[in-house]
């Protein structure tokens, strides 16, 4: 790696739809902050982290800092910038604001509040080493791919199946050039792995934790403050 410093990209432009209303969904609140600062937050204290670029929607520039950044004292974070209509744009705006000025790039959704230290630490890790690392969770549920006629079409083998979640990390040359290729191809990727699997590169799947989840619907904001208020009581 041309650098060893390590710069983590946060995703955070989604409207929310799914949350039931138009404002961006990083800005509601979880206990006594926003969901972007407790993301931002485990980034922000992990040594192995040296700054942080955040991606989130048209306007909302000023709001990031002013609720998010400035009231929790997010010192790293050295770039806010406008992210783009879809996730995989927002991420690839945000690569081209940290150009080559790092060696890894981690990548981690604003929507996940609640990453653990110590995960974040061994993706960090594995991706240093690897190139590319990611985390998730062995599928639980039978799966079933379904047809366009509401039909099943075929049941899945669901031991080698898994729910990918963030962090992941890559080598940033690489993260790049996928993002890049992805561009002039007109790729579409739900994730940052999946631009880096059509480069043929091997990505490491680590296996993650339930608690680190994507806050997406009403359900999920009501789960992620029952985690949160564990935590809390069993800090207590």
């Amino acid at each position: 790696m041309a650098s060893e410093r390590t710069v983590a990209v946060v995703p955070a432009a989604g409207r929310g739809e799914r949350m039931g209303g138009a404002t961006n969904k990083a800005f509601l609140p979880l206990g006594d902050r926003p969901l972007l600062a407790h993301a931002l937050g485990v980034l922000e204290t992990c040594p192995l982290v040296d700054e942080i670029v955040v991606a989130v929607g048209e306007g909302e520039e000023d709001a990031c800092r002013r609720e998010v950044l400035e009231p929790f004292e997010l010192r790293k974070v050295t770039g806010v910038i406008r992210g783009g209509a879809s996730r995989q744009e927002s991420v690839r705006l945000a690569l081209r604001y940290v150009g080559t000025g790092a060696g890894l790039v981690v990548i981690h959704d604003g929507a996940r509040p609640l990453l653990p230290h110590e995960l974040l630490v061994r993706t960090i890790e594995a991706g240093r080493r690897s190139g590319a690392a990611v985390v998730g969770l062995p599928v639980k549920d039978t799966v079933k791919r379904v047809g366009a006629d509401g039909h099943v079409a075929e049941t899945l083998d669901r031991r080698r199946l898994w729910q990918i979640q963030t962090p992941q990390v890559f080598w940033r040359d690489l993260i790049q050039m996928a993002h890049a290729r992805a561009a002039e191809r007109g790729v579409i990727a739900t994730d940052d792995a999946a631009l880096v699997e059509l480069l043929r590169h091997p990505v490491l799947v680590l296996e993650g934790l339930e608690e680190n989840i994507k806050v997406t619907t009403p359900f999920d904001l009501l789960t992620a403050r029952a985690i949160l208020a564990s935590r809390e009581k069993a800090r207590a």
